[in-house]
């Protein structure tokens, strides 16, 4: 593909977020994210709505009354032949992500703990 490919997460990233409430709720748009999708798609990126919704018509609709530009969503047609589902791109934006950036192997640890919260070994029953 010649196009560079982004994707966009919707919750946290596109769409305020406070947890989850249903497939046909959506939070208030995050007009600054959109700016850079505008902005994106101004020079040639193909964007991609990559997200645990589904696409259904109601966020079709969430995406078409808050100026969303985008080209597919939760797609990988873009992919070559004889690859899996997961969307080939030049970049992903996620609230939930860690750009690994071969950082030392206690750094990454520190930064999944900080995400996720602090881990405890669970003994087997």
């Amino acid at each position: 593909m010649s196009k560079k490919v982004v994707c966009f997460d919707v919750d946290g990233v596109i769409a305020k977020y406070d947890g989850w409430k249903g497939f046909d709720i959506i939070g208030e748009p995050i007009i600054e994210t959109i700016a850079v999708i505008k902005r994106l798609k101004e020079v040639g990126c193909y964007i991609t709505i990559f997200t645990t919704r589904l696409d259904t018509p109601v966020l079709r609709k969430w995406l078409k009354d808050n100026n969303v530009m985008y080209d597919s969503i939760n797609s990988d047609s873009h992919n070559p032949e004889h690859t899996s589902c997961k969307p080939i791109y030049h970049c992903m934006i996620d609230d939930r992500a860690i750009g690994y950036k071969q950082q030392d192997p206690d750094e990454l640890y520190n930064q999944i703990v900080q995400m996720i919260g602090e881990v405890s070994i669970q003994e087997k029953e």
